[in-house]
């Protein structure tokens, strides 16, 4: 019988075969770029729509925002669908007719998300990625509206799982098996990753999945019952995974 290679004993030995990720906080720092862009978005609405500008920023936002929750309870995880709302539903409180208000929130809309989706990357992320797609398959499992195309990075993912898409919210089974059952796959078989120790590591771990946490700076691991592989730079990504999987 002919000994097996070196590269050949290293497949056999690889149990991953599919990296689901995580976006906001695990790729880029998502709260700097959230401001940002109601910054930039408040100053278009306060420029072009002043009546509605006076009302951003106030408790008549939150009771709009309740109401329509109230009203469609499915919008706290269509949160796109809902921003847009937001704005129309307060552009009518301010006075605006139905066709303005329409135009304002199609247009607040955009230059919002224009700006949601300008991240900055965590240094060695992107390269991290390019690396790991020439040797997994990979995807993305998101409670939040970034969009892999305005950003740049859909060509690196097989698969892209919004909230919006499941309906669902991590740590909910279903935002897990969706992507579960389009990978082909069995959970074990697949690699979570993120930072949130609830939504994403606990998440994916009662799924079946092997998860590795990303560590922010001065974050701190509040479940003493799990044990899990983490990281804190991605330049140090694929050793912790080759090493723990």
């Amino acid at each position: 019988m002919i000994a097996p290679t070196l590269e050949q004993e290293k497949e056999l030995k690889m149990t991953i075969k599919y990296i689901s990720f995580d976006l906001d906080d695990t790729f880029w720092d998502v709260m700097p770029t959230i401001y940002k862009a109601e910054e930039i978005t408040a100053n278009w609405i306060r420029d072009n729509y002043f009546g509605a500008s006076k009302l951003m920023g106030t408790d008549s936002v939150i009771e709009v925002r309740n109401k329509l929750v109230n009203e469609d309870s499915s919008l706290k995880f269509q949160i796109s669908k809902l921003r847009k709302m937001i704005f129309y539903e307060t552009s009518l409180l301010a006075g605006y007719s139905e066709a303005e208000s329409l135009e304002m929130s199609k247009k607040a809309f955009e230059i919002f998300i224009e700006a949601r989706n300008d991240v900055v990357f965590f240094e060695g992320a992107l390269e991290a990625l390019e690396r790991l797609k020439k040797q997994y398959s990979l995807g993305v499992i998101t409670n939040g509206n970034a969009d892999l195309e305005k950003i740049g990075i859909a060509h690196l993912f097989d698969h892209c799982f919004s909230s919006a898409d499941t309906n669902a919210h991590k740590p909910d089974p279903k935002a897990f098996e969706t992507l579960i059952n389009a990978s082909g796959l069995k959970p074990d078989e697949i690699c979570h990753v993120g930072d949130h120790p609830i939504n994403d590591v606990k998440g994916s771990y009662d799924c079946g999945m092997k998860p590795i946490w990303y560590k922010n700076p001065g974050a701190v691991w509040p479940l003493d019952g799990l044990k899990v592989p983490e990281f804190e730079n991605w330049d140090s990504f694929e050793t912790v995974l080759e090493s723990s999987y």
